[in-house]
């Protein structure tokens, strides 16, 4: 998919924001002060992404170029990051996609989450720990 038009609006919130932020009495509402540079990190995280993406599209484009060519030591060097470079431009792809998605608003809220062993013994507190560790690693992912 192409990303370029929507990432070319999102310099400009970028600029934008960047105005906001340099301008004097930004930090006199601290609660929009704190929201506006969320999104500013957020945004500049995704620009910082899709460069990166761009980079590898590149290099992947000129490795196979370098593929075709008569060098064969040249070409073994470039085939072995070709591999390396499809998996980070998947990887960014999927990174830029979620990025791109629309923010639910309690997406950045934190949650308190407490597990106790009700009656049942000794089972009852392994399935409590088991519980919590499944918690803790999806809270981490």
């Amino acid at each position: 998919m192409d990303y370029a038009p929507i990432i070319a609006k999102k310099r400009d919130v970028l600029a934008e924001l960047d105005k906001q932020i340099s301008s004097p009495g930004f930090y006199d509402d601290p609660a929009k002060a704190g929201q506006v540079m969320r999104e500013h990190t957020r945004t500049r995280k995704l620009l910082e992404d899709w460069d990166e993406f761009q980079q590898a599209t590149k290099n992947l484009a000129e490795n196979l170029e370098i593929l075709k060519g008569e060098d064969e030591e040249l070409s073994a060097m470039a085939a072995d990051e070709i591999a390396e470079l499809e998996e980070r431009i998947e990887r960014l792809d999927g990174v830029i996609q979620y990025a791109l998605l629309p923010r639910d608003s309690s997406e950045e809220r934190d949650a308190i989450v407490e597990v106790r062993a009700g009656t049942g013994g000794d089972e009852a507190s392994l399935f409590a720990a088991e519980l919590m560790r499944m918690y803790q690693n999806y809270s981490e992912q």
